[in-house]
């Protein structure tokens, strides 16, 4: 997904104050329009994404013929013309086909990825340029072996492998191979989104779980279509970096995770839950032990809810409804003793818990921005959802229905209705965040 933002400077605009008698001087001339160029660039960076506005395409060709014998190889790439904007809305034009050779050489062990960019270049930054009337604005580009910054461009990317390079144009544009452009990267110029959620899935060492993670990329692949006005993206952290360095709005842990935390941990997380962000905690309903009561509650609704409203039936549905109400008491129960560590861990936190269980029909998760009146059902058993301040609960397997299962199992209304159901909760971290941000002092 899209990366973070850059944030904007936050730096008072001054423009020149022209009178009678004025004496027009080139640094007012330059003061003027710098003006002008600072409000163009403060309009777009808040409102819209950087990326290709349209043409820049990447193309494999032989050797140009003026180069020198050495450079003579399947390493060049002919740039076609086209136009960008940058992170700061400066336009990146590109008048005529270029040629660009990739000088990169992976290890001898392993392969090397190269990022082709492009940057806009400031010509009043360049040195040496002899005078003239006309400045013509340019640009660079670069080849990089580290992710694109916010100031780069991405035009495509190369997965270089060890001995002779040639270069290809990819046989299957979805899915290059080896030494073949990969274009699926390039960002479009674009209305920026409102939300940029940052979630981590936190891992006790240097290797995390894979499956979890995958879990949480189907979920932002699908936020594109679904709610465009959320972006975010997925990373992997552990606590021992401290606080200051889980700058995300959300976190998710396993419960044993949670309950197994050191002091210094737990110290940690009270930090970070003081600054608004959010916890997610996942359990299975077998975790939960409910799942015979999930099984006979699903079962008696669907039976009073295939009941004709024939007069002689009446008992019969009196019967099932008071049979439902004592399995949900039952089922209430049940969870109420198995919530009870989590509760504890939470007023450990500082999070009162009191009266907090069910979610209110007007609570942000089950109506911002998909509306719920029942939650998703998942693998034949509806989910529970419980939050208390900063901490959201989920009982029941919903990340295993944001992407596809192994058997293709999962019917599409069911990925759907999880994928709903996990954006709203990624807006509640976001939007639970940003408003405890905004009452606190901000530091620097």
């Amino acid at each position: 997904m899209s990366s973070h933002f850059p944030p904007l400077s936050i730096k008072p605009l001054q423009r020149l104050q022209v009178n009678n008698g004025l004496l027009l001087t080139a640094e007012h001339w330059r003061l003027a329009h710098d003006y002008h160029r600072q409000r163009q660039n403060i309009y777009y960076q808040s409102l819209h994404q950087a990326g290709i506005v349209s043409g820049l395409g990447v193309c494999v060709i032989p050797p140009p013929s003026e180069v020198a014998q050495d450079y003579r190889d399947g390493r060049w790439l002919l740039i076609q013309p086209g136009v960008a904007i940058d992170h700061s809305g400066n336009p990146i034009v590109v008048p005529q086909p270029l040629a660009f050779h990739i000088a990169s050489e992976p290890s001898i062990s392993g392969s090397l990825v190269v990022y082709v960019v492009i940057n806009y270049v400031d010509p009043d930054r360049l040195q040496g340029l002899e005078e003239r009337q006309l400045l013509q604005e340019t640009f660079r580009i670069d080849e990089k072996i580290t992710p694109p910054n916010d100031t780069d461009v991405e035009l495509c990317r190369i997965l270089l492998e060890p001995g002779e390079v040639q270069l290809e144009p990819a046989t299957d544009v979805l899915n290059p191979e080896a030494n073949e452009l990969d274009l699926r990267y390039r960002k479009l110029a674009q209305v920026r989104s409102l939300e940029q959620v940052r979630v981590a899935q936190v891992i006790p060492g240097q290797t995390g779980d894979a499956v979890t993670f995958a879990k949480f990329s189907y979920l932002m692949q699908s936020v594109t279509a679904l709610y465009p006005a959320i972006q975010g993206t997925v990373n992997q952290v552990t606590l021992q970096a401290g606080a200051e360095q889980l700058d995300y709005d959300l976190l998710f842990f396993t419960l044993g995770q949670l309950l197994t935390l050191q002091e210094s941990e737990r110290q940690t997380l009270r930090q970070y839950l003081a600054g608004g962000a959010v916890i997610l905690l996942e359990v299975s309903i077998q975790e939960a032990n409910i799942v015979e009561l999930s099984a006979v509650r699903q079962q008696l609704r669907f039976a009073i809810a295939n009941l004709t409203d024939e007069s002689e039936i009446t008992s019969v549905r009196q019967e099932l409804e008071t049979e439902l109400k004592a399995v949900e008491s039952n089922l209430t129960q049940q969870l109420r003793e198995f919530l009870q560590p989590i509760r504890d861990f939470a007023e450990d936190m500082g999070i009162i818990t009191a009266n907090s269980d069910t979610l209110s029909s007007n609570h942000s998760l089950r109506n911002q921005p998909f509306l719920f009146a029942q939650l998703p059902i998942v693998q034949n058993y509806p989910i529970h959802l419980f939050n208390w301040g900063g901490i959201v609960l989920v009982v029941g397997s919903l990340s295993s229905a944001w992407g596809i299962d192994d058997t293709l199992s999962l019917s599409r209304e069911t990925i759907r209705g999880a994928q709903e159901m996990g954006i709203n909760i990624l807006h509640f971290a976001w939007h639970h965040h940003q408003l405890t941000q905004l009452q606190q002092i901000v530091k620097g």
